[in-house]
């Protein structure tokens, strides 16, 4: 008998390791989002820094998941002319629902 009890407590103690280990994959593998206009946002406020006009940014209407290294294609307007030019913008720094971006315009115009 005290053997049967012995298995009996380690399979009631197994199985909530087991959903313990399920729920840290599950919460590890989760990424936050945010949608595309923040993105847009964010990289016309850097490029406007950077070049004193503040150009339109179209990065689509998905939703971006906040990890390093995460890129968007976008389209960039030129305020001035018109003109539409392809834009990268690359996400790092990443903590939470802060991040960095990086904004890489295209020479020349679509």
């Amino acid at each position: 008998m005290t053997r049967r009890r012995l298995l009996t407590l380690g399979a009631f103690v197994a199985l909530p390791a087991s959903f313990l280990l399920a729920g840290c994959s599950f919460s590890a593998s989760a990424s936050l989002t945010v949608p595309a206009s923040d993105i847009e946002d964010t990289a016309a406020g850097a490029l406007e820094e950077q070049v004193g006009t503040r150009p339109d940014l179209d990065c689509g209407d998905e939703r971006v998941k906040l990890i390093d290294d995460t890129t968007v294609d976008c389209t960039l307007t030129d305020p001035s002319s018109g003109s539409e030019y392809d834009a990268v913008v690359t996400i790092s720094d990443v903590d939470g629902t802060k991040y960095h971006v990086a904004v890489q315009v295209a020479d020349t115009a679509n």
